[in-house]
């Protein structure tokens, strides 16, 4: 429960006049009693952005040659070790005290589209998201993911018991018009506590130049919060942005048909949508990470009918990405989603970097767990999945967090606990065959066979003719581990005992 003397000792300082300039970072206007040390360490900063500035630019032109990413890899070594801390550190103290809020935690609502037209809801969509984003690598702040923020679409908000729900303090909320070109924001933030707005704002601009809006916008949030706003290399640094609106528009279109319900028609929509923006621009990072994200999902949902072709072209697409910006978590997310199935050991590379950048991914997190488990890891995925539900715990992907804690608790013969978080699963999306899977063979390793049977015939429903030998194959072609396949024999045993035939 956040208490009003909580908040109150940790309001933000008084935000920037109206008559500030809404382009300066903090760096511009540094208190004169702030110490040598730290003016230091920004000078190296600044100094050291831009070698590697230079680097990266280097590197992209070498590996469009050499067609290799090593120089890539050194860079982003440099730019971990160097420039990003540990920034896990709020994340795991909330996980561990989730009824002491951080003192920068927050959540960023879903803008309301104010606009004529409807349809422009996928706009405001995108603004809210690309914010979150933004507002989510901040140094020291505590963000709900983007999936739990979307479940208050359209609701009316008790502020007093959404700060109670999410465990946090602020919310950050917002309007957006459109009409043509022109670009209005009206976005508050508000003391949850109290539930006043402690501060607010109009922006305007055009969607020629939306990135430089946003950029104002997360700057004076992050004022107002009184957090330093560390402008690395990222996802919207000068050389990603698209200087094509269209594509810009078709680009987060793509996004939203991603951000809905999962299946092979919205896929493809979503992927005739980024190759219509990289018609346009080429060189839309945005628009090829979700082109890259929309092969992934094809490959691992045995969408496609070419798996070998489209996973090289997604990593072809993505290490085009990592060779410019190998500080873009949204990258290194999507490089592990490519590499979960069949090279985990690398895929946890990637979610580790990607969550260096943005300790607040919860998707990161959730997948990160899985890619441990074919790793033969399973004792370490407890903890990631936990960070995730702390970071979003109304996530529409929540069901398959909970589904990962039970496999990884299956792989460790620890039946009861399987037995709980696959419930929790189920409860929670009760068409997710793989929970009746992990279920039955529970049921059946335990001598359950009452249990195990009714699981079974909800599996059939839902995958009917399922066998032993499909599941094998299926789940051996995620990792050679010899470890997660002595494991995955057990859970084999456990479906025969469970009543599933062979063949």
């Amino acid at each position: 429960m956040v208490t009003d003397s909580e908040v109150s000792s940790d309001r933000p300082n008084k935000p920037a006049s109206d008559g500030d300039p809404l382009n300066k970072t903090p760096s511009d206007d540094e208190p004169p009693d702030q110490s040598a040390s730290t003016r230091n360490f920004k000078g190296r900063f600044r100094v050291r952005m831009q070698m590697i500035g230079g680097a990266l630019a280097s590197i992209a032109a070498i590996g469009a040659i050499a067609g290799g990413l090593v120089g890539y890899w050194t860079v982003w070594k440099t730019l971990r070790t160097d420039v990003f801390p540990d920034k896990q550190q709020t994340q795991r103290e909330a996980t561990a005290r989730p009824d002491i809020a951080p003192r920068f935690s927050l959540v960023i609502l879903p803008f309301a589209n104010v606009s004529n037209d409807l349809e422009q809801d996928y706009f405001a969509d995108g603004i809210t998201t690309d914010l979150t984003t933004d507002l989510a690598q901040m140094p020291g702040a505590f963000v709900i993911g983007r999936g739990t923020a979307f479940t208050y679409k359209n609701k009316q908000i008790d502020f007093r018991t959404l700060g109670k729900d999410l465990g946090i303090r602020w919310a950050v909320q917002g309007a957006v018009r459109r009409n043509g070109d022109q670009v209005r924001v009206n976005v508050s933030l508000t003391d949850i506590a109290s539930g006043r707005d402690v501060w607010s704002d109009r922006f305007d601009g055009d969607r020629t130049n939306l990135a430089a809006l946003q950029d104002q916008i997360t700057a004076r949030l992050a004022r107002s919060l009184n957090i330093e706003l560390i402008q690395a290399e990222s996802r919207r640094s000068e050389v990603d942005r698209s200087r094509n609106p269209d594509a810009t528009d078709f680009t987060m279109r793509g996004w939203a048909k991603l951000y809905g319900p999962q299946s092979k028609i919205q896929n493809g929509q979503a992927m005739d949508l980024f190759d219509n923006a990289l018609r346009l621009d080429p060189d839309n990072v945005e628009a090829i990470i979700g082109k890259a994200r929309c092969l992934a999902a094809g490959v691992n949902n045995r969408w496609s009918s070419s798996v070998v072709e489209d996973k090289k072209q997604a990593i072809y697409l993505i290490d085009r990405v990592l060779s410019k910006t190998p500080a873009s978590a949204s990258a290194h997310t999507t490089k592990g989603t490519i590499l979960l199935f069949g090279r985990p050991e690398e895929a946890l590379a990637e979610y580790d970097a990607a969550l260096e950048i943005d300790p607040n991914n919860p998707a990161a997190y959730a997948a990160k767990a899985i890619a441990l488990v074919a790793s033969g890891r399973a004792r370490e995925a407890f903890s990631p999945v936990q960070l995730a539900l702390r970071l979003s715990p109304r996530d529409p992907f929540a069901f398959q967090w909970h589904f990962w804690l039970c496999h990884a608790h299956l792989h460790l013969h620890q039946y009861g606990e399987a037995i709980e978080e696959c419930g929790r699963s189920v409860n929670l999306n009760n068409s997710h065959m793989y929970a009746y899977v992990d279920l039955t063979s529970a049921y059946g390793a335990t001598g359950q066979l009452e249990q195990a049977q009714r699981s079974l015939t909800e599996l059939n429903k839902l995958r009917p003719n399922f066998t032993v030998h499909w599941y094998r194959d299926l789940v051996y072609s995620m990792s050679t581990n010899p470890q997660f396949r002595r494991e995955i024999d057990d859970i084999l045993d456990g479906l025969r005992k469970g009543g599933v035939r062979e063949q």
